[in-house]
């Protein structure tokens, strides 16, 4: 393993002489960067007040002062960190590994940890339940189905060593606690809750139930019910929940979660709302003839409150639909606890989205805003009467964007248009809690600064009606190589909606394969950040699936180059790039005699340490090592990875546990492909 060559720390202080110290930081710069065998970076920026650092840890090439911090540990069983979704705004990161380090046990797929940051550096917990005390008999062995939002509760589905019968779920907390919540009668096929995990929603055989709170006894609330406590028809789907657990939406099917016929929300663990409901009353003697026939019916997204519901269906629910294409409804649920009116409530108001013209033709819904209050959709009939972008008008059976807004101004709801699309392909989106912003993927050419036929990333304003495109080179121009795809990632819980994007929209982060930056030279995929109008490289010699904090100031993303001198393997490790990051590396103490050879190279702490060895930052253990004379070896393929991977399976386990190391394994690898 090779051992990046350890910088000496500058002392003193800072404040006093960072100027003068420029010339000297500068070829310390230089001498990090080819200690690490990356490539040259610009001239340190005197305005940083974490200059010092910025020189030692390679990170003067990126902007508003970030700098890089390795957050997983160095030793991981040499296995990839997969990033679990979750984080606090600079606080901790959880993610997984089938690495067993820091305490956790070894091998199991899925294991759980997260990376706390401080002063001192960032340093990982286990926090898989003990396996002398637990034990699931589910394929994957003992692990978690979810996390708090902010990471301070995990949930689990196992039982005690030595009980027979059946499992339970379980709350546990930063403090290696484990408190029962409901035994778990037969097998569950799904498994939500509110980003508190109070309310706990699983899928059964049976139908839908919930638990509230810990120490339920007996089986739990049903949910899948109309207002007599009967089963309402067919299997039941999880859709979502509100954030208060107070609305529960799912979806009732015949015999499987396809083919959907009926849409539902239990409110308050008391009344049930037929959401897709029927409120056309027209006779065939009616001018619109009489309302057709039920349809099938799908969800399209709900406020977090779950204060209104919207989804699709052919059905002609109000009497001003009189056209058999697809449309968009939306369903309002009142607020607090409505008493049972029959045997279902009706929506407290619902409204057809799109049907104030013949033949709306709804092809799919983009995004459902946070408040519930905008709904970016994709329809074939013209639905306004505005220009968008490129100064271009909707056109009937055309694939036109649209944003359908409902408040204080529009008490009806108002339908503006975005932008036509050449093909309904509008990927990854994402938008802000009031859904005045979105930002998406597509390859669609919206701008006339957009000439190829690859995927972009854009930001339109629904206040102002601009459209930005954001995937362009440092200068805002260029993003259109021929075959070079720019992305967002999103892979954030219901409850954490702002995950490639700042709450303000002002830092969007991005990865793409195409060289936007003339310090990019690697020919890999790599992470950049558009900020305020800029776009700026943010990894160094490839990085992917980058995320943001709401605030802007953390960067997180994968990548298997050691950008850090502390950093000297190759598995995949998470990395941030943070606003005035970075830490220190710890000089050599001073040596006199035989010392002065040169230390002993320090071997990774073995499996089971303490999380106290999984530590990076000041005083790492393996912060001084010297580096060996070979090159550095070029990154493991995935195909590489992943046959050292399934060898470490076959040698660690027995047939049950090696089976599930090896699927995890699989599917590991073949997503990094």
């Amino acid at each position: 393993m090779r051992h990046a060559q350890a910088i000496h720390r500058l002392v003193g202080s800072r404040s006093s002489r960072l100027r003068r110290l420029v010339g000297t930081l500068g070829a310390l710069a230089c001498f990090s960067v080819a200690g690490l065998g990356l490539s040259a970076a610009p001239a340190l920026a005197e305005d940083c007040p974490n200059a010092v650092l910025r020189a030692e840890d390679n990170s003067t090439r990126l902007a508003e002062c970030r700098a890089y911090e390795m957050v997983t540990p160095l030793y991981k069983e040499g296995f990839p960190a997969q990033p679990g979704g979750g984080y606090t705004d600079g606080g901790i990161v959880s993610y997984s590994s089938i690495g067993g380090f820091a305490g956790n046990r070894a091998g199991t797929p899925g294991n759980l940890y997260h990376a706390t940051r401080s002063s001192a550096g960032w340093t990982t917990t286990a926090l898989e339940p003990p396996e002398s005390i637990y034990i699931e008999t589910g394929e994957y062995g003992i692990s978690t189905d979810g996390e708090s939002a902010d990471l301070r509760n995990s949930l689990w589905a196992m039982r005690p060593q030595g009980q027979s019968g059946n499992n339970s779920f379980y709350l546990g907390d930063l403090n290696d606690a484990f408190t029962p919540i409901g035994e778990i009668e037969g097998t569950h096929t799904s498994v939500a809750g509110t980003p508190d995990l109070s309310h706990i929603v699983l899928g059964t055989s049976s139908g839908l139930g919930e638990y509230v709170g810990t120490g339920n006894q007996g089986a739990p609330q049903a949910v899948s019910v109309d207002n007599t406590g009967a089963p309402t028809p067919g299997l039941s789907c999880f859709d979502q929940i509100s954030s208060d657990g107070r609305v529960i939406v799912y979806t009732a099917v015949p015999n499987n979660c396809g083919f959907h016929v009926a849409l539902w929300a239990r409110v308050g663990e008391s009344a049930s709302v037929a959401v897709s409901g029927s409120e056309c009353t027209r006779t065939s003697g009616d001018p619109g003839g009489a309302c057709n026939a039920p349809a099938e019916v799908n969800f399209a997204g709900a406020a977090a409150d779950g204060s209104r519901v919207f989804f699709t269906t052919t059905q002609q629910l109000v009497n001003g639909d009189t056209d058999q294409t697809n449309d968009l409804y939306e369903c309002d649920i009142p607020p607090g606890i409505p008493a049972p009116i029959g045997t279902a409530n009706p929506c407290a108001s619902l409204t057809a989205v799109s049907h104030n013209v013949t033949g709306a033709n709804v092809e799919n819904v983009v995004k459902v805003s946070e408040d519930g209050s905008r709904v970016y959709f994709v329809a074939q009939g013209v639905l306004a009467a505005n220009l968008g972008s490129n100064d271009a008008a909707a056109v009937g059976g055309d694939n036109n964007l649209y944003v359908w807004e409902k408040d204080a101004a529009h008490p009806a709801g108002q339908t503006t248009f975005v932008a036509k699309l050449e093909s309904n392909d509008i990927g990854a989106a994402q938008s802000t809690v009031d859904g005045r912003y979105l930002v998406f993927n597509t390859a669609n050419k919206l701008l006339a600064s957009d000439t190829d036929e690859t995927t972009d990333v854009y930001r339109y304003d629904a206040n102002t009606g601009i459209l930005l495109r954001l995937s362009t080179d440092t200068n805002g121009n260029g993003g259109n190589e021929p075959g070079a795809e720019a992305k967002l990632t999103i892979a954030s819980p219901a409850w954490r909606p702002h995950y490639a994007m700042t709450d303000d929209v002002s830092t969007v982060v991005f990865e793409t394969t195409e060289a936007l930056s003339p310090a990019d030279t690697d020919g890999v995929t790599d992470v950049y950040e558009w900020h305020e109008g800029k776009v700026s490289l943010i990894s160094d010699g490839g990085g992917t699936e980058p995320w943001i904090t709401s605030s802007g100031t953390d960067i997180f993303f994968r990548t298997t180059v050691p950008l850090t001198a502390g950093d000297s393997g190759t598995e995949e490790d998470i990395y941030d790039a943070r606003v005035e990051g970075g830490f220190p590396v710890s000089a050599p103490a001073p040596c006199s005699g035989e010392a002065c050879q040169g230390p002993t190279p320090l071997q990774p702490q073995p499996p089971g340490a303490s999380a106290s060895a999984a530590f990076n930052g000041p005083g790492s253990p393996l912060a001084g090592e010297t580096p060996p004379a070979t090159p550095k070896p070029y990154p493991a393929t995935p195909a590489q990875k992943l046959a050292k991977t399934l060898k470490a399976c076959r040698a660690k386990h027995g047939k049950k546990k090696r089976t599930a190391c090896e699927k995890r394994a699989r599917n590991t690898y073949r997503r990094a492909k």
